[in-house]
């Protein structure tokens, strides 16, 4: 029987954090010995970050439904189908289903690619279950975790659309201005839970094995698997 209060989970995501960073030296040194310049992006480095979830969820209580395969793709609407990287079933009913990502380099490529990514997965998969192709009497659950490598680039502050050419008439938010890239992850993550495209988002940066910190504390994880915690419970209520 699963406790009526959410754990404090700090402790097992700094172990998250530790494994995160283990994965990618060990990615790198492999890399290196293949004689490739650049990490091994294999995506095994967010493996404990999805572990963590499926424990918050067994925490609460959930005996999931097994999986075939260890990876899932979902029924799209703009597309056929989409892989995530969490998804859990419970008596038949989609339970969660979560994205976690991370942004190692590249911050100024890539941070816009990222956002956009979040916003077209989220988009997706609303239509497609408003469209039923997920087949579920429940509506979904939909969770982002982001992880963020935190330099001078990650937390310097940007001014607003510097060097951009923004057409007459319009304007670009001014609350952006001064932003760092991690507090931009923040905003943006944050917006996408308020206006209910994700039900729940993380974003964390950490700059060694043995740091990490959030930009939002709204956005931690604790706060994330309590909102995950919520959704657990009410699908007991229904279900059983």
């Amino acid at each position: 029987m699963s406790s009526m209060h959410v754990p404090d989970y700090s402790d097992q995501f700094a172990a998250a954090i530790r494994d995160y960073w283990e994965v990618k030296a060990k990615q790198k040194a492999k890399s290196e010995s293949d004689g490739k310049s650049k990490d091994v992006r294999a995506g095994k480095h967010m493996a404990a970050f999805e572990r963590l979830i499926h424990a918050v969820v067994a925490d609460a209580g959930i005996e999931l439904d097994p999986q075939l395969n260890s990876k899932i793709f979902l029924p799209g609407y703009y597309r056929e189908t989409k892989s995530w990287d969490v998804v859990m079933q419970y008596k038949g009913h989609v339970l969660a289903i979560v994205e976690a990502k991370s942004q190692g380099s590249s911050l100024a490529n890539n941070f816009n690619n990222r956002v956009e990514e979040a916003i077209g997965q989220a988009a997706d998969i609303w239509k497609a279950h408003e469209r039923g192709f997920l087949v579920s009497g429940m509506r979904p659950w939909v969770g982002y975790l982001m992880v963020v490598n935190e330099d001078a680039k990650t937390t310097e502050p940007k001014h607003l659309a510097k060097g951009k050419t923004i057409p007459t008439g319009m304007k670009v938010d001014e609350r952006f201005d001064g932003m760092s890239f991690a507090e931009r992850y923040a905003e943006a993550f944050g917006r996408l839970d308020q206006e209910r495209m994700l039900d729940a988002t993380c974003v964390a940066i950490t700059k060694d094995e043995n740091s990490y910190s959030y930009p939002n504390e709204w956005l931690s994880f604790n706060g994330f698997a309590a909102q995950l915690w919520g959704r657990c419970r009410h699908m007991q209520a229904v279900l059983g």
